[in-house]
């Protein structure tokens, strides 16, 4: 027996060695961004005056950090009650009448004074006079509106909130860096003589004096109480007591492009800000490197035009992109993927009824068109002839209640009452993003009838400003409001793309703040934006990138894919999305293919709908050799499955928010990165002489890096995403890198993992040549054919059971497959 266990540890290890290779080393995991806990204040009892056990404080990361949100949650504290003593579940800055509330800040320094916590009563502050000096003269929040958080504690003692966190970039006052050290302060007011009182005429805060607590004049244990003064002196001493209190957790900031040392930059690039987030990462990565490569990145006014001026050869030298440039090139380039993307959908909506914030909300096409067009009415008193009949907002939406009954049965959904709360936060440039978003809202039936004048089952008709020939239709590259017509031409002023990018959405997200203006005009003549909306009373919605929504920590709305199931843009989502596009040999780039009904897509229940391959236009003529190396080096680092895939915060790393390439994507990266340092005139989207994968594709391998002396490195590349394996040798001119050569195709155990359908493999992706291919140099792993073939063989019975339980229901198909039939006529007439 030990000899038969023996020789089958023997034969396993063998297998797993030959084997391993094949699939390649997939993406490596990164170390994790740590959390800590720590004692928390001490736990207050109302009743007796007293202190009893120190709580316990968490906080969810604290190195590594950049302008992102951390999550904070407590235990063992004082519930937060209103003065008949029932538990309050959230609270405004500020507020009267709610008590034993908790304060969280971002400080500077590890040891902050109060002057030193931004949004504090007296932040920027002398920090040796304490409390007994009046506020600043620049106010406590001179740079941004106050990202510091107020929370209530529930009964049972714990409670959470978000805050975000802000670098110098964000914040100069702060300062925040990886040579600047910050702080989070967690602070509970408990009450205590703030005012004096008990010591009146002389003045000295008490803080174990709890008289004035709740007592409807001081009322000291409320935030309220942060504002008075006391009797004849201009000290702001209100939040003495609960400073008292406090307990400060460290934070370590990552290094950011600003921490590289100066130097001119080895190349340029511009566009997608969609792919502001990792470029940052990896930016500053490269130019902390041993051997510095220096990045200039900028965002850009939008991709149309970062593509336009890159093929005139008149900006950057390098243009980002996820829509590819389809007229007849002017100038040779090659694409190279750099990661995987997708559009959110984010929403802040609190319960009207519970006050507290919705975690599960669902859209489809045909609401987000509803959305987009301003077709709810807004106002109580108006019903203007273009969206006569229809609902107020969205939340009056009987389609909109339908959808969200399964997932949101509880929730009482915000009121519609003369606010604008259904109009998207939106960017107003011209942008990949829109583009995208609008060509999967198109390719609905439902939403492209309902676009072009069908009322949808319940009666609700599109905004008769966006019918044809008036408006063009989707897709398009940016969103602008049309209707202007209303009682006090209140539609004109209800929805505002914004003019400052994504950025400017994130802010206004976080900030609570609609895009629109309120239809009447105040004493200066002008109509004043839209109020903030306080916690518990939140309702809105906004079109951002994954990455910037994750960051944040936004809730993101479930979508549905081609083959009906809901999903939200996580990693494995975005993943089985890209492994389901198809390769355009025309332009050399991949996208979802919406329409066709028989692709991988439309029959995978995993995949996210708006997720976007982020590539790089890069040029293969034109460039000096220096330049055309370091654009290859830094496209082979970011795209390296061992490096710039890598998920992480530090520095080099793929930001949160984002997926790795697929196998086959970077082959094509590599390819291109060859392209451009041997310069040799390749044009996007030709066709190369690859080794054949086998009918789907077996992933290629790496492409033989550049070589030592002079010429470029090989390849040995095909395009796909099975597994496929064997070893590949670098071209001429030099020692080049190793590679893999096309493998098998994909088992039905691989379809069932990625709802990719067994048998229907997504069209293979083709890579421009990359100089002579190299000969054949299988060996022994060729036999390893018929053992694949077989394995293979025994898989497949399992891919019909699981494509039909993971499918969706055939009446469901049947429609969806009438409707684009529909929906292709009227785009022909």
């Amino acid at each position: 027996m030990k000899t038969y266990l023996a020789a089958v540890l023997a034969w396993t290890v063998s297998a797993v060695v030959v084997f391993l290779p094949l699939g390649g080393p997939g993406v490596q995991p990164a170390r994790a961004a740590s959390g800590v806990e720590v004692d928390g204040p001490n736990r207050f009892d109302p009743a007796t005056g007293q202190d009893g056990a120190p709580g316990r404080v968490t906080v969810s990361q604290v190195n590594d950090l950049r302008n992102q949100v951390v999550h904070v949650s407590w235990s063992g504290l004082t519930p937060t009650v209103d003065f008949m003593n029932e538990p309050v579940q959230v609270i405004s800055p500020f507020a009267g009448g709610v008590y034993y509330a908790i304060r969280i800040y971002q400080c500077k320094g590890e040891k902050p004074q109060i002057t030193d916590c931004y949004g504090s009563t007296l932040y920027g502050g002398e920090p040796g006079k304490g409390f007994l000096q009046d506020t600043p003269a620049a106010g406590t929040s001179p740079e941004f509106p106050s990202n510091m958080v107020i929370a209530a504690t529930r009964p049972d003692g714990t409670g959470e909130a978000d805050i975000e966190l802000w670098t110098a970039t964000q914040s100069q006052g702060l300062g925040c860096d990886n040579t600047h050290k910050c702080s989070l302060v967690i602070e509970p007011n408990y009450g205590g003589d703030t005012m004096g009182a008990s010591s009146y005429p002389d003045f000295a805060i008490n803080c174990d004096d709890h008289s004035a607590d709740i007592d409807f004049n001081f009322d000291t244990a409320s935030d309220a109480s942060f504002r008075l003064r006391p009797v004849d002196t201009t000290y702001m001493t209100g939040e003495a007591c609960a400073w008292k209190r406090h307990v400060t957790v460290p934070l370590d900031f990552a290094p950011t492009p600003d921490a590289c040392t100066a130097g001119d930059a080895d190349f340029s690039a511009i566009g997608l800000e969609m792919a502001d987030r990792a470029m940052q990462q990896w930016r500053t990565g490269s130019c902390l490197n041993s051997e510095p490569l220096r990045v200039q990145y900028s965002v850009g006014n939008g991709e149309p035009q970062a593509r336009a001026s890159f093929l005139r050869r008149s900006g950057a030298d390098v243009a980002l992109t996820s829509v590819p440039d389809t007229e007849p090139p002017t100038r040779p380039y090659a694409y190279a993927p750099l990661a995987n993307s997708a559009v959110s959908v984010v929403f802040v909506i609190d319960d009207g009824a519970t006050h507290r914030q919705v975690r599960r909300v669902r859209l489809n096409q045909r609401l987000l068109a509803k959305m987009l067009t301003q077709t709810y009415r807004q106002y109580n008193a108006d019903d203007t002839d273009t969206v006569r009949g229809n609902p107020l907002c969205v939340f009056d939406d009987e389609e909109f209640r339908k959808l969200n009954a399964e997932v949101a049965p509880d929730v009482t959904w915000p009121g519609c009452g003369n606010v604008a709360n259904s109009a998207p936060i939106v960017v107003g440039g011209t942008t990949d993003l829109v583009h995208r978003l609008t060509e999967w809202i198109a390719a609905d039936p439902d939403a492209a009838q309902f676009l072009h004048g069908a009322a949808d089952p319940w009666g609700t008709h599109v905004n008769t400003e966006f019918l044809p020939p008036g408006f063009a239709g989707y897709p398009v590259d940016s969103f602008q409001p049309l209707d202007y017509s209303g009682q006090n031409n209140h539609k004109q002023y209800e929805w505002n793309p914004v003019l400052g990018g994504l950025g400017q959405v994130l802010r206004m997200v976080l900030e609570n703040r609609l895009s629109c203006q309120l239809p009447y005009v105040d004493d200066t003549g002008q109509h004043p934006k839209c109020f903030t909306m306080p916690p518990g009373s939140r309702a809105l919605f906004a079109v951002m990138d994954s990455g910037d929504a994750q960051a944040m920590n936004l809730t993101e709305a479930e979508l549905p894919n081609g083959a009906g199931a809901f999903t939200t843009p996580t990693l494995t989502s975005m993943q089985a999305a890209a492994k389901d596009m198809p390769f355009d040999g025309a332009t050399g780039t991949q996208r979802l293919p919406y329409e066709d009904d028989d692709s991988a897509y439309a029959k995978d229940p995993k995949a996210y709908p708006l997720t976007m391959v982020q590539y790089a236009m890069l040029p293969t003529e034109g460039l000096g050799p220096a330049k055309a190396a370091a654009i290859s080096r830094f496209v082979r680092t970011v795209t390296d499955p061992l490096q710039g895939q890598v998920y992480g915060r530090a520095p080099g790393q793929l930001a949160l928010g984002y997926a790795d390439l697929t196998k086959s994507q970077v082959a094509q990266a590599k390819a291109a990165a060859d392209h451009v340092a041997a310069q040799d005139g390749t044009p996007p989207g030709k066709a190369p002489d690859a080794v054949d994968g086998g009918e789907g594709g077996g992933p290629g391998s790496d492409t033989g890096g550049s070589g030592a002396g002079p010429g470029t490195g090989g390849s040995n590349v095909s395009y796909g995403d099975g597994d496929g394996g064997g070893t590949g040798t670098g071209g001429t001119g030099g020692t080049g890198g190793t590679g893999a050569t096309a493998g098998s195709s994909p088992t039905a155990q691989d379809a069932a993992a990625t709802g990719r359908p067994g048998g229907s493999p997504s069209p293979g992706l083709a890579a421009a040549p990359v100089g002579q291919v190299a000969a054949d140099r299988a060996g022994t792993a060729r036999l390893l054919l018929p053992v694949i073939l077989a394995t293979g063989a025994v898989l497949l019975v399992g891919g019909p059971a699981a494509l039909f339980l993971g499918g969706t229901p055939a009446g469901a198909n049947l429609r969806r497959g009438a409707g684009r039939f529909w929906s292709r006529l009227i785009r022909r007439g």
